[in-house]
């Protein structure tokens, strides 16, 4: 089964009639197996949205999402185990967890979750345990934390947990939406390696949505650039951010301090 990802002609639109507003554009775009690609684009240029499209919290008003050859857009029965298959993790980390359920709990269910899409039995507990020590330990935190609650947890470490979670569906295609802009940045750099370090390791790709183009040079293969719902640019990286053929992806260079 195919890891890529394809937006083909991709319009969402809030409202009705005259109070109605497209936030995304007849966007076409392709998220190559392995590969990381960033989309970046100023607030409100649509980034989130097209990202909530693939995971089913928001329905495109036109156009399909594909993973592989399956439609995973506006999906029903069979192609919902598709969807599940491409996983988001958001921007607050807070906001992501119970804060009733351990961070055991939170896993255990991804697991759980998992196992059911692919029609399998579901491992026992003590063997779900142990899988849950083996995605903490990926992540770089003991296996007690399994038995913390999320408010015991620093941002640092819900981010972590929140990776992990979602390697715990074993995705094929990771949504990183802004994951390091509400962490200090002590701690922005060690999410963004590990974010790395796993995508090479599990073979996932990455639609890496961001504002830093700093960290969108550092960790992606292609950019595609977004502006008022639609795509202005898509490149390889170096190629985008150094030789910038759209005016609007010079503005956002230009935008960037520099000492």
């Amino acid at each position: 089964m195919s890891n890529r990802l394809r937006f083909e002609s991709v319009t969402v639109t809030f409202g009705h009639g005259a109070s109605a507003f497209t936030a995304v554009d007849a966007v076409d775009l392709t998220l190559e197996p392995g590969e990381v690609l960033g989309l970046v684009g100023e607030s409100g240029s649509g980034k989130s949205t097209l990202a909530r499209a693939a995971v089913g919290l928001t329905e495109p008003s036109d156009g399909r999402i594909l993973l592989g050859d399956s439609v995973i857009s506006h999906s029903r029965g069979a192609t919902r185990r598709e969807r599940r298959r491409v996983q988001m993790i958001f921007q607050d980390p807070q906001s992501c967890f119970d804060p009733r359920r351990t961070i055991g709990q939170s896993l255990d269910e991804a697991l759980v979750e998992a196992a059911r899409r692919d029609g399998v039995a579901t491992p026992s507990q003590p063997t779900r345990r142990g899988e849950i020590g083996v995605l903490l330990a990926a992540v770089a935190l003991p296996q007690d934390y399994a038995d913390r609650m999320p408010g015991q947890l620093s941002g640092g470490q819900r981010q972590r947990v929140a990776v992990a979670r979602a390697i715990a569906a074993r995705p094929t295609v990771v949504l990183a939406d802004e994951i390091t802009s509400a962490l200090d940045a002590s701690v922005q750099g060690s999410v963004l390696n590990l974010l790395r370090d796993l995508q090479r390791e599990f073979g996932f790709s990455v639609l890496f949505i961001s504002h830093n183009l700093a960290v969108v040079r550092l960790v992606c293969d292609r950019v595609a650039v977004m502006r008022g719902g639609r795509l202005v640019e898509l490149g390889e990286t170096l190629q985008v951010l150094e030789r910038p053929r759209a005016a609007y992806t010079r503005e956002l260079i230009t935008a960037v301090p520099s000492m």
